[in-house]
């Protein structure tokens, strides 16, 4: 943007007599003027808050002070005036700069949208006739006084003198407070000035507060989908994951619009060997202005949305002739743009023709001395045909080194078969917390094997 605030926000401001200013109860004009004190991103506060970013992208490498909040103020006084930084509370994050605005600028200004003084209440709107006054506004013909707040720690600033016989002249000037976001975290930025109108006694201060949020370049609005039990004949279950960023957008944003983000499914935990098609996730769908809306109370956060993307997430237990494990269902689903990446973790349990004796879930050890070992009572397991072959699959990555597990069958029943699973850990075998899968094999013409969770934990 070629004017540094632009003419537009000059239209915003709605200022208050004193705000921010703070000196002895006296009839004496304050040093300065300050039309506000405070900047925070709120959708339904004032104009400045609603058009202050708020949120901004972490980086931890990006030098100087990147990032800015303005505050005009009015000089009334017929001397100059000068700020001193009193105190900061995050010097080595932050910088300052003012600029005096020239009277004839402020002076074409009023008299171009017919407002003959401020403070004193909101502007008219503006006409287009103000390009010209507005690009003396620009960045580079402004008569910057800068610094970094940890290089100068006791910064001064100096603004001129009131001159206004007109009444269409007053000397109004602007603060900028600077800093840098080097962390994923809200934080406020406060800082305090002494100021002393040139040759007298008359002082005052002025404190102003900044609240931001440092962010990634996208979130999330869930990380994990829970999908309960699945039985091998449920029906598909779909889950809406909603990738949006509070910095990046269509509407001219400094680090430009998010990319349209992509999507593998990939095992759990960084298990090698492949997915399978049990989890899968759609094409990414841009969301509308309305619907953007609406993220903010999904997710019970007041956050900036400037665009967001909808990813339907579906778990099914079978796929075409494909079945999946019967057991935990895990998958990680990672989501990624250029520059960035999140996952969202995806379980269910798959229930079918195998299951564990009294509903059982896993076969949990417990504590045991490393030294002894330990030895559990076998686990039965139960298939719904008397006549089903079950086996062990011991080569599978997924079973835990140094454990000891032996699978027999045992009589059937009329309408039911059972096996006895023995797991046990032999003495000085394993040791520490650890959790694994074993993992039984249904034979047949379509083979389907059955994940069953362990974990122990061996102390010395």
């Amino acid at each position: 943007m070629a004017v540094i605030f632009g003419i537009t926000f000059f239209s915003q401001y709605t200022p208050q007599d004193v705000e921010g200013v703070k000196g002895p109860e006296s009839s004496v004009e304050p040093p300065l003027r300050f039309f506000t004190s405070t900047r925070h991103w709120d959708p339904y506060g004032s104009l400045q808050d609603r058009t202050f970013p708020g949120f901004y992208e972490a980086t931890r490498t990006e030098a100087g002070t990147p990032n800015g909040a303005a505050f005009w103020f009015e000089n009334r006084n017929a001397k100059s005036v000068t700020m001193q930084l009193k105190g900061v509370s995050c010097s080595a994050c932050s910088g300052g700069r003012v600029a005096a605005i020239p009277q004839d600028v402020t002076r074409q200004l009023l008299q171009m949208t017919a407002v003959s003084a401020l403070p004193g209440g909101l502007f008219a709107p503006l006409a287009t006739g103000l390009a010209g006054p507005a690009a003396n506004l620009a960045e580079d013909r402004l008569p910057w006084q800068s610094y970094v707040f940890r290089d100068h720690p006791h910064a001064e600033y100096r603004v001129p003198a009131a001159s206004n016989p007109d009444g269409w002249s007053p000397q109004w000037g602007i603060l900028e407070l600077r800093f840098s976001v080097g962390a994923v975290a809200p934080k406020e930025l406060k800082s305090l000035f002494n100021l002393q109108v040139d040759g007298t006694q008359q002082i005052g201060s002025a404190e102003f507060v900044i609240a931001f949020e440092g962010v990634e370049p996208f979130d999330l609005t869930r990380t994990s989908i829970d999908a309960g039990e699945l039985q091998e004949t449920s029906d598909p279950r779909t889950y809406d994951v909603v990738v949006y960023s509070a910095t990046r957008g269509p509407r001219g944003s400094a680090t430009g619009d998010l990319d349209v983000p992509r999507a593998d499914v990939r095992l759990f935990g960084g298990a090698v060997g492949e997915p399978g098609p049990f989890v899968s996730v759609g094409p990414p769908v841009r969301l509308t202005e309305e619907e953007m809306q609406r993220v903010p109370e999904e997710i019970k956060r007041n956050v900036r949305v400037e665009s967001a993307y909808r990813m339907t997430v579906t778990v099914s237990p079978r796929v075409g002739d494909r079945r999946a494990d019967l057991g935990p269902l895990e998958r990680e689903v990672h989501i990624s743009t250029a520059d960035t990446a999140k996952s969202v973790r995806v379980k269910a349990i798959v229930r079918g023709s195998v299951w564990l004796d009294n509903n059982q879930k896993e076969i949990a050890l417990g504590n045991y001395k490393y030294s002894e070992g330990s030895f559990p009572p076998a686990t039965t397991i139960i298939t719904d045909k008397p006549a089903q072959e079950l086996v062990l699959v011991k080569e599978d990555p997924a079973m835990p080194e140094g454990l000891v597990v032996e699978l027999e069958k045992q009589p059937a029943a009329p309408d039911l078969g059972y096996y006895k699973l023995k797991v046990s850990v032999p003495p000085n075998a394993k040791g520490g917390s650890w959790v694994g899968y074993i993992v039984l094999e249904l034979k047949g013409p379509k083979p389907q094997r059955i994940r069953i969770p362990v974990r122990g934990n061996g102390t010395r």
